[in-house]
Formats: structure tokens, C-alpha cells, sequence
């Protein structure tokens, strides 16, 4: 008989040296008690063992909610399964097949997934951190010779798979297929992304902080929004990207590819043109656009500039720089202010009624007593103030009246909203995590999903 013996790019787990059964389909009675012995084996608890299901074909199958922690899940067949909630951290899924499959809220967490097939998964919400999507292909050795036991390429692929909001920080994603992926609003802070393709990938929103992408191809892809804080950037592929209001604070791009590319740099304003626009529309507000020009200070840098007392209602200040700005009792009422950066900026006392800041930069920016509550427009119809997605770590909202302000998917951790008015806000899936919320009126409020622990 043929001696036939599986290996890997890499480590094998212990458990992992019994000869496996090549495409072993379970009964569910089987299954159910390798599922229920491994949950034990994480548990301390007795009859327990750790699951070794080596190159088994779990197609379709349900393991929603299991527990499978440190399982050897080595070349498994998961096209399609459902692993919705599922836990999974330090485990094996080295060459794994997980095409299809349904992952959302997942704990990936450490888990091996080095040339594991991922193309077209939906995982959003999934918890990646430190895990492993680096290259890797499973050999079969045969009458002395190694051959791949499958066709797949030895990078994992990442294709077309939803990862919305997922954490793959600290994650290793080197040389991985990435391609028309959906990573809008993941946390990919200091992974390794060195030579993956991510060719039009949606990283809208994406946390990128300090990871490295050097000589990773990033063509076409979308970065609105994105913070690229001291990311390495080698030789990275940039052409075509649409960048604009991502942060590059101490980003080196002298190396990158950035032909075509929107690169979101904002443009200085010289202090006689700033006087002249500002004037211009002061004239079109108050004549209700009959004379003057509406104000465009989209991707401009004002930061640090005092704009205190200006009008600036309904003008255009997409992705603008106003990082320190002093805009204290400044009329911004339906002004246009998505993507921009208020890092650190004053804005206490400030008229920002039905205002959009849709992904703002607000970290440390100080909006005391500010007036972010709908506007009444004709026929009784309230506009409400957007800062859906909005960055506002360690911000002051304390006394803002933020009624009925669209808060889903902030992240408000640290801030400081005493005496605030959240009344009927809708705050889905907003991150509240040590703010201060003392005196704070939420009668209404939609809070579901949001994360919570207030400060001390």
C-alpha cells in the first residue's frame, strides 16, 4: 500500500500525527460528540478530548456558537458551513477551506489560518486579532515525493470575504489575496500586510495605525477616511486609491506608487484668500444666496486658525483640517463637515444643528455646551445633526444638547458627556466604553449594541 503522510509550510500540532482520514464526512451523531468531548476538553471539564478533525469535510455544516478553542481543524472542508458566533481562538485551520462561509461575530482570535481559502466569507464583526492569514499549502507525500494536496494557491485568499468592523489587529496578512474585499471600519492597527494584494479592497474607515504595508499593492482601493498614522509605506502600491480624509500623520509616501491617486493632502489657505471666502459667504447667507458664494473649504488646512464667532453655516468643509482650531460660538448649522479632522479643536458653544460630520476626526475636541440637535426644516421636518461613525475619543460633550443626533457606530470611548442631552439619539453599535455619562439625559435613546463601561 501506498505510505501517505500530510504536511504543512509550517508546524504541525501535536495531536496532528495520526494519519487522517481524507475527507471524512461525520455522521451529526459523531460530530455532535467530538463537538461536545472538545467543549469539555476547553472547559476542564471530565469525558473530555480535544478535537482532531484534520481534513474533514464539515461542508455546510452548523457549528454556530461552538466552542473550539485550539481544535485541529487542519484542511478542513468548511465551504459554506455556518460558524456565526463560533469560537475558534489558537485554533488550527492551516489550508483550511472556508469559501462561503458564514463567520459573522467569529473568535478568530490567534487562530492559524495560513493558506486557508477564504474567498467570498462573510465576517464581519469577527475577532482576528494576532491571528495568522500569512502563506502556506498542505503537501501529501507519496512514493517519496511531495506534492500539493490541493490546487489552491499557497496564499490564503481573502477575496471578495465581508470583514466589516472586524479586529485584525496585530494580525499577519503577508503576501495574502485581498482583492475587492470588504474591510470598511476594521481594526488592522500594526498588522502585517507586506506584499498582500489588496487590490480594490474597501478600507473605508479602516484603523491601519502603525501597520506595515510595504510593498503591498493597494491599487484602486478605497481609504476615505482611513487612519494611516506612521503606517510604513516601502514601495506600496498606490495608484488609483481614493484616500481623501485619511490620516497620514507621520506616513512616509516618498517611496509609494501614488500615480492618479487621491491623496486627501489638504491645501493651505492664505489669510487674504480666507478673508475674502468667509465675506463672500456671510453675503450668500444672509441674502439667502441671492448675492456672494457659498463657502467650499473642502480638503483645506485650517488648522489652527481662530475662526471663533464666523458663519459658516450650510458651507462645504469635506475632509477639511481644523486639527486645533479655535471655533468657539461658531455658526456651522447644516454645514458639510464629513471626514474632517476637529482633532483638539474648540468648539464650545457652537451652533451645529442638522450639521453633517459623517467620520468625523473629533478625538480631544472640545464641543461644551454645543448645540447638536436637529434643525426644523419646512413642513415640520427635524434635521437631525449626523456624526454616524465619528472618531470622538476622550471628546467633551458635556452640556450638548445632542438630541435626536445620529450617533451609530461612534466611538465615544472616554468621552466626557455629563449633563449632555442624548435624548431619542439613535446610538446603535456605539462605543461608550469609559465615558462619562453622569447627569447625562437618554430618555429614548437607541442604544443596542452598544459597548459600556462607564468611567469610575
Amino acid at each position: 500500500m501506498m505510505n501517505e503522510q500530510v504536511t504543512t509550510q509550517g508546524p504541525i500540532p501535536e495531536s496532528a500525527s495520526a494519519q487522517p482520514a481524507r475527507g471524512h464526512r461525520p455522521s451529526a451523531e459523531e460530530l455532535a460528540l467530538v463537538l461536545t468531548r472538545h467543549e469539555a476538553f476547553v472547559l476542564g471539564r471530565p469525558n473530555a478530548a480535544r478535537a482532531v478533525m484534520k481534513l474533514w469535510d464539515l461542508s455546510m455544516a452548523d457549528l454556530s456558537g461552538r466552542i473550539l478553542d485550539g481544535a485541529d481543524l487542519t484542511g478542513v472542508r468548511l465551504m459554506g458551513a455556518k460558524l456565526t458566533g463560533a469560537r475558534l481562538i489558537g485554533a488550527s485551520l492551516f489550508g483550511a477551506d472556508l469559501r462561503r462561509a458564514q463567520m459573522v461575530r467569529a473568535d478568530l482570535s490567534r487562530a492559524d489560518l495560513r493558506g486557508a481559502q477564504l474567498r467570498g466569507a462573510l465576517m464581519a464583526g469577527c475577532n482576528l486579532m494576532h491571528a495568522d492569514l500569512r502563506n502556506g499549502i498542505l503537501m501529501v507525500q507519496s512514493a517519496g515525493e511531495l506534492t500539493p494536496m490541493l490546487r489552491a494557491s499557497a496564499k490564503s485568499d481573502l477575496s471578495a470575504a465581508v470583514l466589516a468592523r472586524s479586529n485584525l489587529s496585530q494580525a499577519k496578512i503577508s503576501d495574502s489575496f485581498v482583492l475587492q474585499t470588504d474591510l470598511r471600519d476594521t481594526c488592522l492597527r500594526g498588522s502585517k500586510l507586506m506584499r498582500a494584494d489588496l487590490r480594490n479592497a474597501d478600507l473605508t474607515g479602516c484603523d491601519l495605525e502603525g501597520a506595515d504595508l510595504s510593498e503591498c499593492d493597494l491599487s484602486g482601493a478605497k481609504l476615505v477616511g482611513a487612519i494611516l498614522s506612521r503606517t510604513v509605506m516601502r514601495h506600496t502600491k498606490l495608484e488609483s486609491a481614493d484616500m481623501i480624509g485619511a490620516l497620514l500623520d507621520g506616513v512616509d509616501l516618498s517611496l509609494a506608487r501614488t500615480s492618479g491617486a487621491k491623496l486627501g493632502i489638504a491645501r493651505a489657505v492664505l489669510g487674504n484668500e480666507l478673508s475674502a471666502i468667509l465675506d463672500s459667504h456671510d453675503d450668500w447667507v444672509v441674502s439667502g444666496g441671492r448675492k456672494g458664494r457659498r463657502a467650499d473649504l473642502s480638503n483645506r488646512d485650517l488648522s489652527g486658525l481662530d475662526l471663533s464667532g464666523a458663519n459658516l453655516s450650510a458651507a462645504m468643509l469635506r475632509a477639511a483640517r481644523l486639527n486645533n482650531a479655535n471655533l468657539e460660538g461658531i455658526a456651522l448649522v447644516t454645514a458639510d463637515l464629513e471626514l474632517a479632522d476637529l482633532r483638539g479643536a474648540n468648539l464650545r458653544g457652537a451652533d451645529l444643528r442638522g450639521a453633517r460630520l459623517h467620520r468625523g476626526l473629533l478625538d480631544y475636541a472640545d464641543f461644551s455646551a454645543a448645540r447638536l440637535s436637529p434643525l426644523p426644516i419646512t413642513g415640520g421636518t427635524l434635521f437631525p445633526a449626523d456624526l454616524t461613525r465619528a472618531r470622538a475619543r476622550r471628546a467633551i460633550f458635556s452640556g450638548a444638547d445632542l438630541t435626536r443626533a445620529k450617533l451609530n457606530g461612534a466611538d465615544l470611548g472616554g468621552a466626557n458627556l455629563a449633563q449632555a442631552w442624548l435624548s431619542n439619539a439613535a446610538m446603535l453599535n456605539t462605543n461608550l466604553i469609559d465615558a462619562d455619562l453622569r447627569g447625562a439625559t437618554t430618555t429614548g435613546a437607541d442604544m443596542r449594541g452598544a459597548e459600556r463601561r462607564e468611567a469610575a
